[in-house]
């Protein structure tokens, strides 16, 4: 069996600590924007193949390059959405 020293672990300097702390928020911020970006480009999928009723669907699914199943999935959570809207 085979021992091995730890590591020491070096001290960033302000420059290098600065630099990681800025990329890592940047990524935090486009992570929180991609995913305002995709439910708003499911909500939208949903509306438009709803206003298309039959075949709408399968052609907001071939635009946007998802299964035809995740877009009806999405146009009946948009169709069940305006129910408990206009019952409000």
């Amino acid at each position: 069996m085979t021992t091995s020293t730890p590591v020491p672990r070096v001290d960033l300097t302000a420059t290098e600590t600065g630099e990681l702390d800025r990329l890592a928020r940047d990524v935090e911020a486009c992570a929180a924007a991609l995913e305002q970006a995709r439910s708003a480009l499911g909500e939208a999928a949903g509306r438009i193949a709803a206003g298309h009723g039959r075949g709408g669907p399968a052609a907001v699914a071939a635009r946007v390059g998802w299964s035809r199943q995740h877009v009806s999935t999405l146009t009946a959570a948009h169709r069940r959405q305006q129910t408990e809207q206009d019952a409000a």
